[in-house]
């Protein structure tokens, strides 16, 4: 089978190499992998701005079709459509752990879907985890907040939707001109109320809206400049939610952290099972619009393509489809 390898640390390194079918432990499954979306961790990990462990297969978001059992597995079934907790007991997932085309996952991590549920909407299971995480857990957003997303990436978009689906009163989301006006669009597209620019000192706006009574403020960005800090301040008792990795140091000024009793919090990962289980909840809703943050879908051969137009902000989310889209079905 065909992989994504970052095959030593360094900036690139990255290659497509043929690598062995795994071999399933008895209380594994093996997974065909329909699609793998690229984060922006993995372009961190290209970058070696990100943990990791060479050689490995670059893809932790995923979603796929049972292939085969073994013979303890009991919950789950040949031809399953599933996605799986990337923390296993061997290592993470598409980062410390090998991914490809087929992939072993231990039951324990695997959580199935009605098969009514479009795959590629699975595929959006772990960035649904960590929004999840970011606004639930590590947050609160609460009916009649104001929100603001700053980087209107797919987690961002993800983040809008999510406050939404809470009962934010209103979310504005800030972006840069001319390099994300497509994203931005998005933005408006599934809920946004208001599309900021970073150019235009977004913060100078966001301190003239005022709350309606009895209206508590929340802003969670998923990234965080000085001036998110000055306008969380000057509405009062904000929460700040990170979910960004720069990969390199960053300042800010943190006395409005003091001065107005902030919370500031990072949001990295999740707390467990429990929130995969509200993520996948969520996801069979039916309410949120993956279909208009997936922009891009690539062979694994165009992955260099993929890659670049993530960069470039000419795609929103790119998917890697490692065994085509053509002709894929269960086992």
């Amino acid at each position: 089978m065909q992989a994504l390898r970052k095959t030593k640390t360094g900036p690139g390194n990255l290659v497509l190499e043929g690598r062995p079918m795994p071999k399933i432990e008895d209380d594994e499954v093996l997974m065909k992998v329909w699609s793998a979306g690229i984060c922006g961790s993995d372009v961190l990990i290209e970058k070696d701005r990100h943990f990791y462990k060479a050689p490995v297969t670059l893809g932790h978001e995923f979603a796929g079709v049972v292939e085969e059992i073994g013979a303890a597995v009991t919950r789950v079934q040949v031809g399953d459509h599933i996605a799986a907790d990337i923390e296993t007991r061997t290592g993470w997932l598409g980062v410390t752990r090998e991914f490809a085309s087929h992939m072993s996952v231990p039951e324990a991590q695997v959580f199935v879907y009605p098969k009514s549920i479009p795959l590629d909407d699975i595929c959006f299971t772990e960035p649904m985890v960590a929004t999840v995480h970011s606004m639930a857990e590590r947050n609160t957003v609460n009916p009649g907040d104001f929100v603001v997303v700053v980087g209107p990436g797919p987690m961002g978009l993800l983040g809008v939707q999510f406050a939404k689906y809470c009962g934010a009163a209103e979310v504005a989301v800030i972006g840069l001109k001319g390099v994300d006006d497509m994203r931005l669009e998005i933005a408006r597209t599934v809920g946004a109320d208001h599309i900021l620019y970073s150019e235009d000192n977004p913060w100078a706006r966001i301190l003239c809206w005022r709350p309606r009574p009895r209206r508590q403020d929340s802003s969670m960005p998923s990234i965080a400049p000085a001036g998110l800090l000055r306008a969380a301040a000057a509405r009062g008792a904000g929460r700040i939610s990170i979910i960004s990795l720069w990969g390199e140091p960053i300042t800010i000024q943190p006395d409005s952290l003091s001065l107005y009793q902030l919370d500031l919090r990072g949001a990295w990962s999740w707390n467990g099972p429990e929130t995969w289980h509200r993520a996948i909840e969520l996801i069979k809703t039916g309410r949120f619009d993956f279909g208009a943050i997936l922009t891009g879908r690539y062979e694994l051969d165009e992955w260099e393509t993929a890659f670049e137009s993530f960069r470039q902000r000419t795609d929103c989310k790119c998917f890697l489809y490692p065994n085509g889209r053509d002709g894929f079905g269960p086992g």
